[in-house]
């Protein structure tokens, strides 16, 4: 078996520190005994500790969405074109999977990341919304091709609703079966993006009809 790396033990023991103890009173002198490391190789490898703290996101979420990304891409590679419910599955699956699986790398993460949102960590939130922004738009405009006409604008919003209901689904620690929980969200969030649109549909219908009767009554 191969010896971690000085990087990867200095990531080990943040991770682990920081969904233990949260980002602010986990301290580099705790992480550096932790890795068996002296400060100089944290601040050699990283620069500083909200740097550390990044780069502990990204080691999971860049290895996420090229998951995401590989699904995404054979969904939109079917010959008869891409359903609404593939892009979805290509998106919600691979979270769950991770967070799911028997690996306790996928746990600890799910414990950052919450500690991440309870932390209310902007500029963390702000470096990782720019790093993955491609990835939301790469997922928005798939979902805008399997649902045609609709507000780009709207569609990216709503993809922030189902990315909650994800986060929230990732955190249920009694929910064990992936594929059938995978299954129910992307059900869910697929039949929210198409009765949102039905719904525009008609208030645009009852406001111009509104407004027709309204000329007709003032003519």
């Amino acid at each position: 078996m191969t010896e971690p790396t000085t990087c990867d033990r200095i990531l080990d023991a943040a991770e682990a520190l920081f969904a233990e103890q949260g980002f602010h009173p986990a301290s580099l002198r705790q992480i550096t005994q932790a890795a068996g490391v002296n400060l100089a190789a944290v601040h050699y490898h990283f620069g500083s500790k909200q740097a550390l703290l990044l780069a502990v996101f990204r080691r999971r979420l860049d290895a996420l969405n090229q998951a995401r990304l590989a699904r995404l891409e054979e969904a939109l590679a079917k010959a008869d074109g891409a359903r609404l419910e593939d892009v979805l599955d290509a998106f919600v699956y691979p979270a769950l999977a991770f967070s799911r699986g028997s690996d306790a790398d996928g746990h600890r993460f799910m414990q950052l990341l919450m500690r991440a949102f309870a932390d209310r960590d902007e500029d963390l939130h702000a470096a990782i919304s720019s790093e993955y922004a491609f990835v939301m738009r790469r997922f928005a405009d798939a979902i805008a091709q399997t649902l045609p006409g609709r507000d780009p604008e709207l569609l990216r919003r709503q993809l922030d609703f189902t990315v909650g209901a994800l986060t929230y689904t990732m955190a249920e620690s009694s929910l064990a079966d992936t594929r059938s929980i995978a299954s129910d969200l992307v059900r869910f969030a697929a039949a929210g993006l198409r009765g949102s649109g039905q719904r525009a549909a008609s208030h645009d219908s009852t406001v111009q009809t509104g407004a027709r009767s309204t000329l007709e009554t003032s003519s």
